[in-house]
């Protein structure tokens, strides 16, 4: 934990590592470290995260095991301010931050560096970009041939499409 009240001018760093954290979404992060870095900023906080993990997931298309590695480097500024979030103004300087209220005395950075990671990590993982799925009718994952299922019967035309079949343009310019 980084104390915000005890912070000298200079800041404070704390590092960490786990062999495993689970992200409570069924993946995990595995081998994950970070190093987080508050600053003092005219009353608010400069926040730094940077980390690397194994996310340890499942392709959304086969779902087959995933294993991604994951980079992270977030800054952004803290404030203990309530006011200063909800609309206050606040000139940070040349790089566009968020500003995200702190609403502890003080930063665990474990839980900070698995938000990060959380943030990170894929929505719609796949294991390769041309991933074929799985066959909607058997489950055969297509990724390792193909299965015995018929393919699917052409489907009907949507409304819009009927609908536009019984228009009949002039294009002679009558």
């Amino acid at each position: 934990m980084i104390d915000l009240a005890q912070l000298p001018p200079e800041g404070a760093t704390a590092s960490g590592a786990a062999a495993s954290l689970d992200l409570g979404d069924g993946t995990v992060l595995r081998d994950a470290s970070w190093r987080v870095r508050v600053l003092p900023s005219d009353g608010d906080y400069f926040l730094e995260v940077k980390g690397a993990a194994v996310w340890e997931g499942a392709c959304s298309r086969c779902l087959e095991p995933l294993d991604l590695s994951l980079e992270l480097e977030s800054r952004f500024l803290g404030s203990r301010d309530a006011a200063l979030v909800s609309g206050g103004n606040h000139v940070i300087g040349s790089q566009d931050l968020d500003v995200v209220f702190l609403p502890e005395p003080a930063v665990d950075e474990e839980a900070l560096a698995v938000e990060h990671f959380q943030l990170h990590a894929p929505m719609h993982p796949l294991c390769r970009e041309d991933c074929a799925g799985l066959c909607p009718q058997c489950g055969k994952n297509w990724n390792k041939g193909p299965c015995s299922c018929r393919p699917d019967i052409v489907k009907e035309p949507g409304a819009l499409a009927k609908a536009l079949s019984g228009l009949k343009l002039n294009l002679e310019g009558d």
